[in-house]
Parts: C-alpha cells; structure tokens; sequence
C-alpha cells in the first residue's frame, strides 16, 4: 500500500532490510503450512495456571536438557530439532529472538501505525539481528497473527475470562497473547510447540511481562473457534471467519457480489505467489535463468508477459542469491509488471512515473525503453526515493530521474510526456495477504477520503500528457468507489480522454459498464487484487 502523502513521510517499503524482511518471510515461511486449519482443536487442560516451572512440565516440556537419542522435538512451522545434537537450546535462543522481533513490531502497528515491513525491518536494524532463520519466523509470526486480528482479539478476550480487558494489558504483554492465541487456536500446535513458545518467550520478554496473562495463556489451550464463534451470527461471524472488518465485508459485498468477495478474503489469508522479473538491462535472460537455478530458484514464466516469472521453488531467498545482488532480478508482482506492460513506453520516450517509490515500476519501464529516452520519478517521501535511488542504481538504469514533490498539487514540472503512469495510494484492499495491517488501519470513510486524494494527483498529473500520450490510472484496491467511480468522473470532466482497452489483458472486465478497464483478483489471479485503467488523450 503506498500511504497518503504527508509532510512527515510515510510508513512504505525500506529498499534493504525490508525486502530482507519479506523476503526470508516468504522463503522461509514455506515449511509453515500455507492454509492454518481453521477448525475446532481437541480442548485440552488447563496447565499453564501454574507456577512457570509446573506449567512447563505439564505441556510437556522437558524439565532439563534431553540426553536420550530416541528424543526429538518438532518445532513450530514443522521445524523438526534432534536433542540429542545439543540444538535444544540453540532452537530456544533462536525462537526467543523471533518472539522479540514479532512482539516489537506489532507494538509498533498498533501504537504508531506503522506498516509491518516497515516496522518489521527497524526492529530488525536497531536490535541488530543477523539471525535469518529467526527474521523469517518473526516475520511469518507478525504476518499471520496482522492478518487474522480481529479473531485472535475474541480468543484473547475469552481466554481473559472476566480477569480484565485486552486493552488494559501492557502492549507487549498484548501482543504476545495475540501471537500464542494464533498458535494454539488458528495453527493447532501442540503441547510440547506452546511450552517451548512460553518458554522462548519469557526469555525473550521476560517474567514481568508475561506474569498479567499466565492464566489466559492457560484458557488459550482450551479454547477452539466453535467456542468463540458459538454466540456470533450473519454478517458479524462471517467477518470473523474471513478476518475482515464488519464494514468492510459488507462494501466489498456491494461492489463485487458476495461469492467474489469472499473468495478474495478467503485468499488474503495464505501465502501468496512470489514472482521475479528478469532484468535485461544487466544481462541476457537465458544466462540469468541459467543462474538462477545453480542457486536453487525454479521458475515457471508467466503467460502474456515478457520478462516475469512465476516461483515455484526457491531453496533460499530470491534476496540472498547473487542474481539479485547483482541487480539481475527483482520481486515484483504480476499486477504490478502487468501495469508496466499496458503502459507499454518506447525507447526514446518521455515517461512520468508518479509515486514512484520504492522504483519497481521505474526500473521495469527503463528496461522495457533499453534505457533510451527520459522517465521523471515523483514521489513526495524522501526515505522511500532514498530507496528508489539505491534501486535504480543496482538495476543499472541510467535515464530516470527523481523529484520530490506531492502529487496532489501541481508538479514541479513544465514536462510533456508520451505516457504517465499513476501507482495511486489506496486502501490496498487487493493486497491484504502481503499488507494485513492496512485493513484494521481502515475505517468506513477510508474509501471516499482516498477516492479525494487519488483524484486530485488524477488531475494534476492528467496536464501533463502530450496530445496522443497514454495515462495508466492503477491501484491495489478493489473497490469502485477508488476505481470506476474515480476515472468516471473524471472522464466526465475531460472529454479530451478516452477510456481505451488495455493490452496485455489479463484480468477481468471493470465495473459499472467499464470493460475496457481491467480487474485482477487474488483467488482468481494467483496475484495482488489490482485494477488498470489506460486513458489516451486525443492527438
């Protein structure tokens, strides 16, 4: 989701550790199963309700370091660690600096607001983690918990039984409950995984902060969905089922038909497809792919598009491998280069790329004009162009240039271009898998205050398209009120553009008599929910 603009800048992608955040969550998160079971789990006793040591022991957590060869203990997300080997306490270590890095970050969502990449990577930096496998844990951890919240709060409230509220508790103390209700309730883990959770994360926290909630730590193990979804009906348990404000599913019903809405919420709750683009700019592709599958990276390309990939296997981080490094690939989803392809520039062309940052979009549209012609990137965040900046060198473009300016007021540029090319903030409603925080950021008037902003930098932007000249209108939201109510007004309002049918077309038709504009959608797509709009200004 790109943030609304602001003086202060905004919470978006850090080009570094951020893209190692994500990409270690998706690499590594693959030995989490994709699709939690969503089912009642076999109640068990209630054992944490005692002193810490007892209430180890009763979960089943060995009371010293194990010594016999028949031991093993099957870690969280399937990680399985023989304890005879001496990784007991290494495992511990490594899961008390996920727990720490998980619980940081969702301080950091709920109090400031932050995005979870981007308070996921400053955790990572100021606590100077170098630890991969416990990044790619944490992040998986901070990703699955953001995006069931408003369930795992009615687990926490259960399991608090009376005790107090869930907003009294400290914020650490609160994020961790969060985190063990998804582990116990929504993943089922067992005995021995949530004692050594328990365990692992008084290290990391420490007595004090875990000492108001022991007791619904314990009520969290006899708890299952049925339990907390029993006394909810009609739209208000469907929310929760689906981990969805109440008012959001219900718009979302309006726009798209409910069978559409709910595929696409059922969607943002698992693992969504990676996709690379290959960068002819720094190389032949046939020799990159090559490259790629020495270090272990199976691709498959995808249909209607020139230069991008889908993953279908990956044995370590697209982000670790010398390909990427090397600035010969990039993670960029299908939507995204399918935006860049409708757009479609020429070498030699003039290119203005508004909210441009982090660069993706950027970096695809110099390769796509062999580094020929002029592209303008504006974007109003000096951290986020700092990331473009350092993108676009390793990407090895050489014609593309940064302005620092809001989009929503008029560009600080007399420039004409062959094509304009909008990557709109938004609700980011098609993106819920990768950015779960953006949706309990979201209130019912979200929508019409972000339809405001996308159609002032609409506007401004639309000035400056030379007779003949294409302006792509695209955003991750999938709702019409940011979409074909948007581009209908303002076709109303400038008879000199024409709605024109986009190519490559790999979506579904637009709303509201719009077919020439395309849809794409999570469950349907395999990709982010996006919408594309090309307007050509009369020559």
């Amino acid at each position: 989701m790109k943030a609304l603009p602001s003086s202060s800048g905004s919470s978006g992608e850090k080009e570094a550790s951020s893209s190692l955040v994500i990409a270690l969550g998706s690499s590594l998160g693959a030995t989490c199963p994709s699709e939690p079971p969503m089912k009642a789990r076999r109640s068990l006793e209630p054992v944490l309700l005692a002193p810490w040591g007892s209430c180890l022991l009763a979960l089943g957590a060995p009371a010293s370091r194990p010594t016999r060869k028949s031991d093993s203990f099957l870690w969280p997300f399937g990680m399985t660690t023989a304890l005879n080997r001496g990784c007991w306490h290494k495992s511990l270590a490594m899961m008390a600096t996920a727990i720490k890095l998980a619980v940081r970050a969702l301080v950091e969502v709920e109090v400031r607001r932050k995005s979870e990449r981007l308070a996921l990577s400053e955790a990572v930096a100021e606590l100077g983690i170098r630890d991969v496998r416990a990044i790619g844990l944490a992040h998986r951890l901070v990703l699955e918990t953001l995006k069931r919240l408003n369930l795992l709060d009615e687990v926490a409230k259960a399991a608090l039984a009376g005790e107090g509220s869930l907003e009294d508790l400290g914020a650490r103390a609160r994020a961790f409950l969060r985190l063990f209700a998804y582990r116990a309730v929504v993943e089922g883990a067992s005995r021995r995984e949530l004692a050594s959770f328990v365990l692992s994360a008084r290290e990391a926290l420490g007595k004090g902060t875990l000492r108001p909630i022991e007791r619904a730590l314990g009520r969290c193990t006899t708890l299952s969905l049925d339990d907390v979804l029993a006394s909810r009906s009609g739209d208000e348990r469907l929310a929760l089922e689906l981990c969805v404000p109440t008012w959001l599913l219900r718009l979302l019903c309006r726009d798209l038909g409910r069978q559409v809405a709910i595929g696409l919420l059922k969607a943002s709750l698992v693992q969504a497809p990676s996709y690379v683009r290959v960068n002819t700019l720094r190389g032949e592709e046939g020799e990159i792919l090559a490259s790629l599958e020495q270090e272990g990276i199976v691709l498959e390309p995808v249909e209607g598009l020139r230069h991008v990939y889908k993953v279908v296997e990956a044995g370590k981080p697209i982000i670790l491998t010398d390909a990427y490094k090397e600035g010969l690939v990039y993670p960029q989803d299908k939507a995204s280069c399918l935006a860049v392809e409708v757009a479609n520039p020429r070498p030699g062309q003039v290119v203005l790329d508004v909210c441009a940052a982090p660069g993706a979009k950027t970096t695809y549209m110099a390769q796509l004009m062999g580094n020929r012609g002029l592209i303008i990137s504006i974007d109003f965040s000096r951290r986020r162009l700092g990331a473009w900046r350092k993108l676009v060198a390793r990407m090895g473009v050489k014609v593309a240039f940064p302005i620092l300016a809001d989009a929503r007021f008029q560009l600080p540029t007399r420039l004409r271009a062959d094509v304009v090319l909008l990557d709109l903030p938004c609700t980011s409603t098609g993106a819920f898998a990768k950015t779960p925080s953006a949706k309990w950021r979201l209130g019912p008037r979200s929508p019409k205050n972000m339809a405001k902003v996308q159609a002032r930098i609409l506007r401004a932007s639309a000035e400056h398209v030379k007779p003949g000249g294409v302006l792509i209108y695209t955003t991750c939201s999938l709702l019409v009120e940011e979409n074909e109510r948007v581009v209908e007004d303002f076709l109303r309002a400038n008879p000199d553009f024409e709605l024109e049918r986009p190519e490559p077309f790999l979506g579904l038709p637009g709303l509201r008599g719009l077919s020439k504009a395309q849809r794409l959608y999570p469950h349907i797509h395999e990709c982010d929910g996006y919408f594309i709009a090309k307007l050509r200004r009369e020559s």
